[in-house]
């Protein structure tokens, strides 16, 4: 019926349409992977699913275990922007636009899943029609022999089978794409990726799960079975969507429903361990992630963050005037600290200042000003700062002594207390200076903690507070 169009210039808006969402918008190759890699995650049984890339001249498989498809899932594939995920809140996709990205590197593509044997074929029409919503029932003998064996031993439930000309180049950019594994970290199903070419495995990446805890799950990324790199994550879930912002939300129709009706959503953190010891991410850009990377990372956050932000139709940029990305932004400044807090409890309590973002202090950039204001309301609010008694600390109740006299033996600390609480009309108790452990201490100047340094020195030797107690 998608085929049957009276009005040949009607078929043909239709055709350009689909051509520029799919050529033009995805214009990278990367940007379809990510897309086949998504479904793949929406459409897992379990945290276990894998996706196969498999490669052979002049065509690419691409494979995975999760549930086969549905006459709706049909449905969806065969219209432009309808998607099975709209109102789906643990799946990531909603635009239904995603798998037409295939469309930019192919013209003929064909899917096998579960008795759904079909193609979408350009060559197939003799006029201008929309040819990648009209699917063709294809018989596995009308594919390559060495496709057709390929995909009889398949022991997976969905096989995507794309002719493409250029699979070499395309073989690279994944193996670019795949190498760091970090692709895999907030990816909720998918737990690993294997590569293949004319049957015989190249590589794999995968994710494992080392340990579950209350504050942080402890994940390491492998690649051939030898560890690429190890984290730790930490997701808040069922995060309330405040009255206010679903109000502002109603007004914005170009909001995709999914999120606009959104009750509850989640964010998540990965941070770096290197040598068993939490590290601020230096090496590469701090990307933001949207399940799977976007291009974005002019934010340069010390950690990476993942959320369901509204991106452009590619991925590869993050609205900055959407309320809901404006509320997620405040989100990040708010649960960085959450998480902060927790982190005190744990090994990583003295190294967790590796993690402390910083305010960018734009005037111009919507979503940084989101992110200032809830920072400096929470840095405030939540304790996460070691004392050097163990104690656990807001920013208010603590000093950060740079001249090291709080801990040596013939300096009475209470003196140091007493000479900032008269000083600088501050107050104190005993047990408030940050212990010399901690990692990264001058962070916290940004976070307002009263800072005793050597410019103090002269002014408080020659204090009373100083000399009636060390005479």
């Amino acid at each position: 019926r998608r085929s049957d169009y009276k009005d040949p210039d009607q078929a043909e808006t239709a055709s350009n349409l689909l051509d520029t969402v799919s050529s033009d918008i995805y214009s990278e190759s990367q940007r379809f992977v990510f897309e086949l890699i998504q479904n793949a995650d929406d459409a897992a049984i379990d945290d276990q699913n894998e996706v196969n890339f498999s490669f052979f001249n002049g065509c690419l498989i691409i494979s995975h275990n999760g549930h086969p498809f549905s006459e709706e899932d049909i449905n969806s594939l065969t219209s432009a922007g309808s998607s099975t995920k709209k109102n789906d809140a643990t799946k990531t996709g909603y635009k239904g636009i995603g798998f037409k990205s295939v469309f930019g590197k192919s013209e003929r593509v064909t899917i096998f899943s579960d008795g759904y044997q079909f193609r979408f074929d350009k060559k197939e029409f003799d006029k201008i029609l929309p040819w990648q919503i009209i699917p063709i029932w294809t018989e596995l003998n009308e594919l390559p022999l060495e496709i057709q064996e390929t995909v009889a031993q398949l022991s997976y439930s969905v096989s995507t089978i794309i002719e493409i000309e250029n699979a070499e180049s395309l073989q690279k950019d994944l193996t670019d794409l795949l190498s760091d594994g970090q692709i895999l970290l907030f990816l909720r199903k998918v737990s690993k990726i294997s590569v293949s070419k004319n049957k015989k495995l190249i590589y794999s990446i995968e994710k494992k799960t080392i340990s579950e805890e209350d504050n942080f799950n402890e994940v390491t990324l492998f690649k051939n079975e030898s560890k690429i790199s190890s984290w730790i994550t930490k997701t808040f879930d069922n995060i309330p969507v405040p009255k206010e912002t679903k109000e502002e939300l109603k007004k914005d129709e170009k909001t995709p429903k999914k999120l606009r009706d959104a009750v509850f959503t989640e964010l998540s953190f990965a941070a770096k361990i290197e040598e068993n010891k939490l590290r601020t991410l230096k090496d590469k850009p701090s990307l933001i992630f949207t399940y799977l990377p976007t291009k974005v990372s002019d934010f340069n956050f010390p950690f990476l963050v993942n959320g369901s932000f509204l991106t452009n139709a590619a991925r590869e940029g993050i609205h900055e005037d959407k309320v809901w990305n404006q509320w997620l932004f405040s989100l990040i400044g708010e649960k960085i600290f959450d998480w902060l807090a927790s982190l005190a409890t744990s090994k990583y309590r003295f190294q967790l200042l590796q993690l402390l973002p910083h305010k960018f202090g734009s005037t111009q950039n919507e979503l940084k000003q989101s992110f200032d204001k809830s920072f400096s309301a929470h840095s405030k609010s939540k304790a996460y700062i070691i004392t050097e008694q163990n104690q656990i600390r807001k920013s208010s109740e603590v000093v950060l002594d740079k001249t090291g006299l709080s801990v040596q033996s013939f300096i009475d600390p209470t003196s140091i207390t007493e000479f900032l609480s008269k000083e600088k009309n501050l107050e104190f108790d005993g047990d408030c200076f940050v212990s010399t452990q901690v990692e990264e201490s001058n962070r916290l100047k940004q976070v307002g903690v009263e800072v005793f340094e050597l410019e103090n020195f002269e002014t408080f030797f020659r204090s009373k507070y100083f000399t009636t107690r060390h005479n």
